[in-house]
């Protein structure tokens, strides 16, 4: 770690007790400790410096974290409910990370099975079209709108991911606009 500083708090009053500020520290694995290298220790009582020393290297007993205290767990948004992914967005965000593509994916686990609707919607009017043209034009067709949506949510996916567009509008907008292209389809159907 860089730039550490370390708060020691008596745990009755919340008052400061010492303060440890380092260049850097490492975890020292045959020590079992923090080594803590070009810093000092401030001792305080009440507002009073009762002590204060500088060291080039130093370790501290009182500190007992282990180096996984201080990891995160990284997680991929697809191993994930929705709810674990909120709350894994929340406690990102608290520890001050950036979470906006986190955020996307949160809402396309959402928005995606939408897709499946939009879909129906939109093969309806090939439905009937299908004597005309035969069934293997409204399979090509199909598939011609499923990569045309998956590129289309792809390329709005990373606008989003790159905070050009809001992670809601972001994950949503292929199903708007599919959904629109498939109403707009559907009301040109000749009944």
């Amino acid at each position: 770690m860089g730039g550490v500083s370390v708060f020691e708090l008596d745990p009755h009053t919340f008052q400061l007790r010492r303060r440890i500020s380092a260049e850097r520290a490492h975890w020292g694995p045959r020590l079992d400790n923090w080594v803590f290298e070009n810093g000092w220790v401030r001792e305080v009582d009440g507002i009073q410096v009762t002590r204060f020393r500088r060291f080039d290297v130093e370790t501290f007993s009182a500190l007992e974290e282990q180096p996984g205290y201080f990891k995160k767990e990284v997680k991929q948004s697809s191993e994930m409910n929705y709810r674990e992914l909120k709350w894994y967005i929340e406690d990102l965000r608290q520890s001050g990370f950036d979470v906006v593509k986190l955020s996307v994916q949160f809402h396309k686990k959402f928005s995606f099975p939408v897709f499946a609707l939009i879909m129906a919607l939109i093969a309806v009017p090939f439905a009937f079209t299908v004597g005309q043209r035969g069934a293997l034009a409204g399979i090509a067709v199909s598939i011609g709108i499923a990569i045309v949506y998956w590129i289309t949510g792809s390329l709005l996916e990373n606008m989003g991911n790159i905070s050009e567009l809001p992670p809601p509008l972001a994950a949503w907008s292929p199903d708007v606009l599919f959904g629109l292209a498939g109403v707009y389809l559907l009301l040109k159907v000749r009944t």
